[in-house]
Parts: C-alpha cells; sequence; structure tokens
C-alpha cells in the first residue's frame, strides 16, 4: 500500500537532537509513512546517525543548500505521498500522532490539519481564523509538528518563498489557511512537541523576524495601518532582545 503520509526533516549538524525524533518516529502506532531527510553537509555524525536510520528512511541526499527552505523544498519536490508533515531536527512526535492525523483527513476531509503542540511548558491548541489580523502564530499552533498538509496544494501556491527567509513557513501556511478552497480543520489532539530552541527561534535573528512578521501580514491583505500599529507594539514589548539583537 502506498503511504499517504510522509513526514519531512531538514538537518544541519543536528547530531546530538535527531536520535530523539528517529525514536519517536520508530514508536509510531501507524507505521505506514515514508519519512524524507535532507541534511546540508553536515560534519557532525549526522550522515551517519541517517544512515543508521535507514528502517525508516525513505529518501535522503546531504549536499550544500541555500538555507532552510531551499532545503525544505527539496523535501517537498521528493515527497511522494499525498500529505506531508515537518519535523524539525529536534522536535519529537507523540507515538500516535501520524494515525490521528490520517484519521482526521481522512474524516473531515480536510486538506490541513492543525494539531495541538507542545511548546515549551504550554500546549498551543486549537485553529482559529478569526485572529488572521495578529498573525499567523495566532491562528496556528505551529508549522513544524502540529501541521499536517496535502503536497498537491504546492501546486496551486508554489514553494516556500525566498522572499521569507525566516517566515517563509507561516507565510505559505496562512495563505492555505485563507483560501476558501482550502478545507483546515483542527485536530483537536496532541502531535508533540516543537522544539524551542530552532531555527525560528534563533535571537540572533529576533529583529528580521519582527519585520517578516510584519510583511507576511501586509502581504496577507491585512489592514496596512494596524499591523504598523502592532508592529510597534511588538518592537517596544520585544526592546530588550532587540537591543540585544543590533549589538550582535
Amino acid at each position: 500500500m502506498k503511504p499517504s503520509i510522509s513526514v519531512v526533516t531538514v538537518t544541519l549538524n543536528a547530531a546530538k537532537s535527531l536520535p530523539g525524533l528517529i525514536a519517536s518516529l520508530r514508536n509510531q502506532t501507524e507505521t505506514n509513512f515514508e519519512y524524507v531527510v535532507i541534511d546540508g553537509a553536515s560534519k557532525d555524525g549526522t550522515q551517519d546517525i541517517i544512515a543508521s536510520a535507514s528502517d525508516i528512511v525513505t529518501y535522503t541526499i546531504s549536499e550544500p543548500d541555500r538555507g532552510f527552505f531551499d532545503a525544505l523544498n527539496k523535501a517537498i519536490r521528493a515527497v511522494k505521498t499525498d500529505f506531508y508533515v515537518v519535523m524539525g531536527a529536534d522536535d519529537l512526535l507523540e507515538f500516535d500522532a501520524i494515525a490521528n492525523f490520517k484519521a482526521v483527513a481522512e474524516r473531515e476531509g480536510a486538506d490541513v490539519v492543525i494539531a495541538d503542540v507542545k511548546a515549551g511548558n504550554k500546549v498551543r491548541r486549537g485553529y482559529y481564523p478569526k485572529r488572521r489580523w495578529l498573525g499567523p502564530a495566532r491562528m496556528i499552533t505551529s508549522h513544524s509538528v502540529g501541521t499536517y498538509m496535502r503536497t498537491s496544494l504546492h501546486d496551486k501556491f508554489g514553494s516556500y518563498s525566498w522572499r521569507f527567509p525566516l517566515l517563509a513557513d507561516i507565510f505559505y501556511v496562512k495563505r492555505l489557511c485563507l483560501s476558501p478552497d482550502v478545507k483546515v480543520v483542527a485536530g483537536n489532539f496532541l502531535s508533540g512537541e516543537f522544539a524551542m530552541e530552532g531555527f525560528s527561534n534563533n535571537t540572533n535573528n529576533f529583529v528580521r523576524i519582527l519585520c517578516e512578521y510584519w510583511l507576511v501580514q501586509r502581504e496577507t491583505g491585512e489592514n496596512p495601518f494596524l499591523q504598523y500599529l502592532l508592529f510597534q507594539f511588538r518592537v517596544l514589548r520585544y526592546l530588550p532582545r532587540v537591543i540585544a539583537d543590533s549589538r550582535k
């Protein structure tokens, strides 16, 4: 039977964290899935760990790339299944997550399933499209770990955009959520744990993240004046981090 879901991971020198994710995939109650790993020519033993997981890794390459979303787009082009979910190398998947994703998508006829995600000491729950004016982070739980998407949507909505080097994921997912032709549902189950130390939470990128978040909102049709006010509010709220970032 052709697997209906791929788990996708982009790695770069992830030897310390990747074994935990692999263990959580081996522990899945639903074993009918593919696992695509795109490595950015790691030098720390990551490639050896990927090779040792040949029982679940169905496709992998290791070569230099031009950043996270370049590698992620490579992964999407390699996906042969109907749906996929992105997992960071330091994320973890609940033992029944793949089974739950597949069950909800089949039951609801969904194109996108948004699951609950543990992030730090909190659990992000639900799907809230009416919060679009506050941004994608207030609409969905998390792109990584929590969002199960129909692969063929990329035929209409394109790849993860180069114009957003840090937030191409939430730009893409918000566009899906706003489309009347895409059925998005809340899964109402815990899919896993999102690692707070990952790429998009890097404090070295904080000012750029704030700027990109504002641009995402502008380009997805939100009120420009309101978004400008929210941008200023976020800068003031996180001023210590902004100052620390500017000094690096």
